[in-house]
């Protein structure tokens, strides 16, 4: 009797196992396919960053993309293909406004879809707030959205400056909260971009009292700011 309730229970344990296998696997393949339609948009993307490439092969990332997203919900796939919309839409001529604007949509679409899978996405948020102005939706939506870029990730060395510079143009509607967070930028760029933060300021010399009231806890560091835009103030245009 105790050889036959071992067995059964080895035998449960066993279709349990099984049972567990079977999910995982189920879990697994949708990834596995997806993952495989993602590989060329990711090819092209890393190549995109040394070269611009061409419509068609962009088109074929958003084709690509679009099956990956069928076999699973990837919200860095979403993000890509609203990258690789707004690619298209560059290069789309000028008069084209209507395939310009169904492209800017999609992309518009894209890239929603992958903050509501992870909102906690500087870049999504900021890419979101510049297609909502090249839509001239309110301009709330880009703040908004400029907000949420902020405070997903303050420190982003490799957007730290377009985000400033685009930001910049929407200072006056800031409130108190945002205006705070736009200058501590201001010291992020000092330390991983401070000639293009020089070269920013030289442009827009107002911010140049802006950007001594981020330093105002860092003396050194605004002597040396100080330093290099007496410099470049001196270097001919």
């Amino acid at each position: 009797m105790k050889h036959d309730k071992s067995a059964y229970g080895q035998r449960t344990l066993a279709g349990a196992g099984l049972l567990i296998c079977s999910g995982l696997l189920l879990l697994a393949v949708p990834r596995l396919i997806s993952s495989c339609y993602a590989l060329y948009p990711e090819m092209a993307y890393q190549k995109n960053q040394l070269t611009p490439l061409t419509p068609d092969i962009y088109e074929r990332c958003i084709s690509n993309l679009e099956q990956a997203l069928s076999w699973h919900q990837s919200a860095y796939d979403w993000q890509q293909q609203g990258f690789f919309y707004l690619k298209l839409f560059n290069l789309q001529p000028f008069q084209a406004f209507e395939k310009k604007r169904e492209l800017l949509k999609n992309a518009q679409t894209a890239i929603n879809n992958g903050l509501a899978l992870s909102p906690v996405d500087p870049f999504g948020w900021f890419q979101l707030a510049t297609v909502d102005k090249t839509l001239k939706n309110p301009k709330i939506n880009t703040i908004d959205a400029l907000r949420l870029s902020f405070y997903s990730g303050r420190v982003e060395p490799d957007l730290v400056m377009s985000r400033l510079a685009f930001s910049y143009n929407y200072y006056a509607d800031f409130d108190e909260d945002l205006r705070q967070q736009w200058q501590k930028q201001l010291l992020t760029a000092w330390t991983f971009k401070g000639p293009e933060l020089i070269t920013f300021v030289t442009q827009h010399p107002e911010t140049k009292e802006l950007a001594l009231q981020a330093f105002v806890y860092a003396p050194d560091d605004a002597d040396k700011f100080l330093h290099a835009l007496e410099i470049a103030l001196k270097k001919p245009i």
